[in-house]
């Protein structure tokens, strides 16, 4: 699979568990083009696509199993770093949402927040990782 289907599909998962038009667009974009919230999913992705095609390539069927099984480690990471990009873009969310009541009336913002601080609590392990418990909890 390439790097942009692959975080495409990052994207589609993530973003699918939220119901919040707000938080469904704003995590989309995030996991699929960053926007510098949280680790560099795409370099994660795009290692492990790496590895698993030197691996294809192998003559050999150790260094193939090696080469493989290097590229399984990193891909066993994938999921927690989409998380951490995904509890990094909701705490940015819960700082910014306030301000745009020009674009979203006050119950589309207070259910985004609502469904922005649930996923996080819920996602403990992601928002320590990506350095914003401390923000959850306050």
């Amino acid at each position: 699979m390439n790097v942009d289907s692959r975080l495409n599909t990052l994207a589609e998962d993530r973003a699918d568990q939220f119901e919040a038009v707000i938080l469904h667009n704003r995590v989309y974009e995030a996991v699929k083009h960053q926007h510098n919230h949280g680790p560099d999913l795409r370099r994660f992705v795009t290692v492990a696509e790496d590895a698993y095609e030197l691996a294809a390539d192998q003559d050999n069927d150790d260094r193939r199993l090696d080469v493989f099984g290097a590229a399984e480690d990193i891909n066993d990471h994938i999921d927690d770093v989409a998380d951490e990009v995904v509890a990094a873009t909701l705490a940015d969310l819960l700082e910014e949402i306030d301000d745009w009541g020009d674009t979203w009336d006050d119950e589309e913002i207070e259910a985004a927040k609502h469904e922005a601080r649930e996923w996080l609590q819920a996602h403990e392990a992601a928002a320590k990782r990506a350095d914003v418990w401390e923000e959850v909890c306050a």
